[in-house]
């Protein structure tokens, strides 16, 4: 865990401390959720955050230590951290503007890492189509990011290694409401005219005929979300 501090806060003339405090509790909030805001009083602001935290700790850094200088806009915050919950644009509008874009890139950062590690773990880090682990495996939304209608529920994603994903994302492969794993044959085939089905055999049939899916009945691939994403992408299953 790393603990970041408003230097400016701890320099100056003999007298002032070059230390600075934080909470066990931010500390272990920020363990699970991977950052934790602390206000320390006298408009300074303490930051516990996980390692994959470290980039966006740096990129915001200037703003995230002048939350202090306004009471709601670290209310803002840490609702928004702590909950780990989308900030709506009524809420954004409350934040002063010079911390609004912190606000939305931090919550993203910190969901997007939420999302992937409750997914993964959910699939025992296996690739859902094709059971493949070797830390080779991440995770995809199954109803995309750039929709309305798409959400960070577990029962939204799926494991898949780097392979599948593509292929799942170019339409190549999907799954239906009953799990079973569909091939796109009409991609295929213009595979097959470019000359570019080199492997193709051997990827189609390293397939599973339904996806692994999590033993929790709740982290399962949502059906209304298949059946969405399905259409979305032009299948007809």
């Amino acid at each position: 865990m790393f603990a970041g501090f408003d230097l400016n806060k701890h320099i100056g003339a003999p007298g002032y401390s070059a230390s600075f405090q934080i909470k066990a509790e931010n500390l272990e909030k920020a363990s699970i959720s991977g950052f934790s805001p602390y206000d320390k009083g006298n408009e300074e602001i303490a930051i516990a955050f996980r390692p994959d935290f470290f980039v966006e700790y740096i990129r915001n850094l200037e703003s995230l230590h002048t939350f202090g200088e306004s009471p709601q806009d670290f209310a803002i915050l840490e609702e928004v951290t702590g909950n780990e919950i989308i900030p709506n644009e009524e809420m954004i509008r409350q934040v002063s503007i010079p911390r609004q874009m912190t606000v939305q890139t931090i919550s993203k950062k910190q969901r997007d890492n939420s999302f992937r590690a409750r997914v993964l773990r959910a699939y025992n880090y296996r690739c859902a189509f094709s059971g493949i682990q070797l830390k080779l495996v991440d995770t995809a939304h199954i109803v995309p990011v750039n929709y309305d209608t798409s959400t960070d529920e577990t029962c939204n994603g799926i494991a898949l290694s780097a392979i599948h994903h593509k292929a799942y994302d170019k339409g190549l492969i999907t799954f239906n409401e009953k799990y079973q794993i569909i091939f796109n044959k009409i991609e295929a085939s213009k595979l097959q005219e470019l000359n570019l089905h080199g492997g193709l055999k051997k990827f189609i049939r390293e397939l599973r005929p339904i996806i692994d899916v999590p033993p929790a009945i709740s982290d399962r691939p949502n059906v209304n979300y298949i059946m969405t994403a399905n259409e979305l992408r032009g299948w007809t299953t």
